[in-house]
């Protein structure tokens, strides 16, 4: 469980979010916010990087102390030609939104889409415009085609 003062230790899972801009978005305090609220002691720590530098930042995550990462929509196709393996999904649409650092390996993954896909169907969603202009996901989930 996160500790009341939301201090780190040897326990906290970290996770990093590589973007560009990561910094002035608001999914990392939303993250740490839903990650306290369901007593995980977990932590997604922004990190913004530049086009230059992502390369040579996923590949040494495998020496991190992060467990893994969600990739910023500008660096998924490159990111998913730097994991040691992609999921079947990640493979078939050429790019990975998230990293799970096991046992030193890469492993590239697709994990928004079927959130979304989740988020869009409950009852309480109202808000389609907000999701069509947030990321590309949406517009792929609901046209069937890959922009």
């Amino acid at each position: 469980m996160m500790n009341n003062d939301n201090s780190i230790t040897v326990m906290t899972k970290l996770y990093g979010y590589i973007a560009e801009n990561a910094h002035s978005s608001r999914f990392s305090v939303t993250l740490n916010k839903l990650y306290k609220e369901n007593g995980m002691d977990a932590i997604m720590i922004p990190m913004n990087i530049r086009s230059d530098d992502v390369a040579f930042t996923i590949s040494q995550m495998r020496n991190s102390k992060l467990n893994g990462a969600i990739i910023g929509s500008e660096y998924q196709e490159e990111a998913l030609s730097l994991v040691d393996e992609a999921s079947d999904e990640a493979d078939q649409n050429g790019y990975c939104d998230c990293i799970m650092i096991r046992e030193g390996k890469l492993i590239g993954d697709l994990i928004m889409p079927n959130a979304l896909e989740r988020y869009a169907d409950r009852d309480d969603f109202h808000d389609e415009i907000a999701m069509r202009s947030m990321c590309h996901y949406f517009y792929d989930l609901t046209t069937g085609e890959r922009r």
